[in-house]
């Protein structure tokens, strides 16, 4: 398994570069077909009555369900998918932790050790941002939510051609009657929340349940569907993690607190719930509801997608996103603190 790691990024004089793996222990077990014991444990469960009118519970039908596996058994990737989570050494003496596949982290290796033994994580990745869906015929834009595998190894999702991703809903932008055309916003942050709520709600519950499903070579596995990770630009990563223009959506700060020399705490998910118990106002008074999430920078979503997601927490499936994080904070910050410091003709004459 190539990670990418070569030896012009450590100090290896004298030394030949060594690689150690650590994998997790009865993780990602695969159950024959006509596996019958763990089944019938399977099949014991409380849901099992749910299961007798419909096979593919938690999803409604069998399209639906066939969306989501979809991916999973994609002959495409037979040898192109991660099923155990692991950790990559530079060396056997396991010093320096090397971080690049989802499953190389420490939140998978977390979320094993509270499933059952020889349960499967498939990482859910969403993405969404707001697209043209017709031109010249009425200009009607929406969200399209876009559907991938983090167990997908990096250098097979990233291409285009892999078709990784799927299409599974366009999420509305209509247009609203209030009075107050700053609730207009609100009640588009709201709408989208409870949208994500419809569409993903068969993973919800797979993740905390789990669910029988089909590698490609036809192995069975216990699945679990935990939120891995959900592309958005820096404005509707706020929204998704409710809290409002010019405040992080990863830690506490707000926009006059940006410049500190110090890491503000995360802004975990238990956080955020709390804040929003902790706000008494009605929230079907949006004004209202509105004026008392402002102590604590809050969008006025009473109730966020992810508070029904087991493992979900912004702070970690948020991802920094290039434009925005890299692209824009080079021109707009690192550039004119360079200009500043050495001045315009020595940058020039070094670059």
């Amino acid at each position: 398994m190539d990670f990418g790691i070569g030896g012009d990024h450590f100090d290896t004089v004298g030394e030949e570069l060594l690689s150690a793996e650590e994998w997790y222990e009865g993780a990602g077990t695969c159950y024959s077909q006509d596996g019958t014991t763990f089944l019938d444990i399977f099949d014991a469960d409380e849901y099992v009555d749910c299961r007798k009118d419909n096979l593919f519970y938690p999803f409604a039908s069998r399209n639906e369900w066939e969306v989501a596996d979809f991916l999973l058994r994609n002959p495409l990737f037979h040898d192109k998918l991660n099923f155990v989570p692991h950790c990559v050494y530079t060396t056997a003496a396991r010093v320096l932790h090397v971080y690049s596949e989802w499953l190389t982290g420490d939140f998978t290796w977390d979320i094993q050790n509270q499933l059952p033994r020889g349960a499967t994580i498939l990482g859910t990745v969403l993405s969404s941002d707001k697209t043209n869906v017709t031109t010249m015929t009425g200009a009607r834009v929406a969200h399209p939510l876009l559907l991938g595998l983090a167990n997908i190894r990096m250098c097979t999702c990233t291409k285009l051609l892999s078709r990784a991703f799927l299409l599974t809903a366009l999420l509305p932008i209509p247009q609203y009657l209030h009075p107050n055309q700053r609730m207009w916003g609100v009640l588009e942050d709201c709408l989208i929340h409870e949208c994500l709520v419809i569409v993903l709600k068969p993973l919800m519950i797979a993740a905390e349940i789990g669910i029988m499903m089909s590698d490609p070579v036809g192995n069975i596995r216990h699945c679990y569907t935990p939120l891995a990770a959900y592309i958005v630009d820096t404005p509707k990563a706020c929204m998704l993690a409710c809290v409002r223009g010019k405040t992080s959506p990863f830690t506490m700060a707000s926009y006059l607190e940006f410049g500190d020399s110090f890491r503000h705490p995360e802004r975990t998910r238990s956080v955020t719930l709390e804040q929003l118990v902790n706000i008494k106002a009605d929230p079907n008074n949006l004004k209202a509801f509105f004026e008392a999430c402002t102590e604590y920078r809050l969008n006025s979503v009473h109730a966020p997608f992810w508070m029904y997601w087991p493992y979900a927490d912004p702070s970690v499936f948020l991802m920094p996103e290039s434009l925005h994080h890299w692209h824009k904070e080079f021109w707009d910050h690192d550039l004119h603190w360079c200009l500043v410091a050495v001045g315009v003709l020595e940058l020039d004459f070094r670059f």
